[in-house]
């Protein structure tokens, strides 16, 4: 005897949607439903269809909120009865607080969930936060879920997603820039554009893969490559000079912080 799968309502699958999709769809326990007008090719993932009005009269299981901000009333409106029915309301529309989503959906478990863009590789990492209303098997549910689309993080409080948001949900943003900037800098030392993307990629990708697997300190990690009087050293020196680097890498992270905020 098999166990029937929970049934999810998933609103909105853009790109960020998809991705986490063709992670959570990776198993037999829950059997999702999509909702977007675009109808987008999830293959065999989920159902798909164009209006939230025709998702069945059902008992659902869990609630995907994935729209943009300014659709969720309008969700709301179409699709009352999944609301009503859903044990676990799951949201990944960006900037909504807890406190709107509540007033939305009435008095439910409900977890934020924040992905970042590598998740679309299974590299991502996402981070967590629910209310009181969460019971321990919410939270398994969700961390299984996040868990196939790369690492998670549970945070205690709204205000932690914000900070995470300003961190790794963002970071991708801050990462491909550094990337295109090393990228010239290796073109103007008179390599191609595919060898530099190339070179400076995979010194990324491999020192990233050293760091994670490593128990030294991210400083004993630099200090391991930069030989006294050596080339490291020389280049060290320009980029830590005056911490101007430091000071812009923490104006950064702050500034997305503040709009977080902004967006609650």
């Amino acid at each position: 005897m098999t166990n029937t799968p929970m049934k999810a309502a998933m609103f909105g699958c853009g790109n960020m949607g998809q991705s986490l999709l063709s992670g959570w769809a990776d198993t037999d326990q829950i059997a999702f439903s999509v909702v977007d007008p675009a109808l987008p090719n999830v293959g065999k993932h989920a159902v798909v269809l164009a209006d939230a009005k025709d998702l069945p009269e059902t008992d659902w299981s869990i609630a995907i909120i994935a729209v943009k901000p300014q659709l969720i009333p309008m969700i709301m409106e179409q699709a009352g009865h999944v609301f009503k029915s859903a044990d676990l309301v799951l949201s990944i529309a960006a900037g909504v607080s807890m406190e709107t989503l509540e007033k939305h959906v009435g008095d439910k478990p409900i977890i934020r969930m924040m992905p970042n863009m590598p998740a679309s590789i299974g590299k991502g990492v996402s981070g967590l936060y629910g209310n009181d209303k969460c019971s321990d098997r919410d939270r398994d549910i969700v961390t299984d879920m996040a868990s196939r689309n790369g690492e998670l993080v549970w945070v205690e409080t709204e205000d932690a997603i914000d900070r995470f948001t300003a961190i790794a949900g963002s970071g991708p943003g801050y990462v491909f820039e550094i990337l295109r900037l090393y990228t010239i800098a290796a073109m103007e030392m008179g390599f191609d554009e595919d060898e530099a993307r190339k070179l400076v990629t995979q010194t990324v990708i491999g020192s990233a893969e050293m760091a994670a697997q490593s128990d030294k300190s991210l400083e004993d990690l630099r200090k391991s490559v930069t030989s006294k009087n050596g080339t490291t050293e020389a280049g060290l020196s320009k980029l830590m000079e005056g911490d101007k680097l430091k000071e812009l890498l923490s104006e950064t992270v702050e500034a997305a912080y503040k709009r977080a905020l902004e967006l609650r």
